[in-house]
């Protein structure tokens, strides 16, 4: 089994997952994470992933075909079983209000439209997320005033959404530790 995949690798399992995917409508999913900054360029095309993390599926049923569709697809690509997962979910309270119009269409394959998260929304749940990958990437996404801005606006706003209170502050101190570079 592939213990990670690089942009090119992501590309061409999303491609091979539309081609095998058998669902009545049209479905739309939305990266996050690693993967969505590495088929968007924010991330560096060095960047590898475990994984590509789903947190919307629209319509929400279609997940278990995308699913089993993503288990054919890990067998023929010898990936792991988990290479597509919705386990990031469980934190839809991290999706920044907005999103949507700031989505990035990555490709449409067959019945399945793709999208990632934009840089912005990256940044924030990256913040929030905290891990060490994520400050590694923040560090790469050289973060600026107006994006810290966003973020600590978003932070902010996320005790209403149900976001433990001390999840929020370290994450504040986490903002507040990156260099925050000139517009380039």
């Amino acid at each position: 089994m592939a213990d990670s995949m690089n942009t090119s690798t992501v590309e061409r399992a999303l491609r091979r997952l539309g081609e095998v995917l058998e669902y009545h409508r049209e479905i739309e999913i939305l990266l996050v994470g690693g993967a969505a900054g590495m088929v968007t360029g924010v991330l560096a095309s060095g960047r590898v992933t475990t994984d590509c993390d789903v947190m919307v599926y629209i319509p929400p049923d279609a997940m278990s075909a995308v699913e089993l569709a993503a288990g054919t697809v890990a067998s023929e690509m010898s990936l792991s079983p988990t290479w597509l997962n919705s386990d990031v979910q469980l934190r839809l309270d991290a999706l920044p209000d907005g999103w949507k119009q700031r989505q990035i269409h990555v490709g449409t394959y067959g019945r399945l439209r793709v999208y990632a998260a934009s840089r912005l929304d990256l940044i924030a749940m990256k913040v929030l997320a905290g891990r060490d990958q994520d400050i590694e990437d923040l560090q790469a996404m050289r973060i600026r005033q107006d994006d810290a801005e966003f973020v600590a606006d978003y932070l902010d706003s996320l005790d209403s959404k149900g976001t433990k209170p001390e999840q929020i502050e370290e994450a504040k101190v986490l903002l507040d530790s990156l260099d925050v570079h000139e517009h380039e």
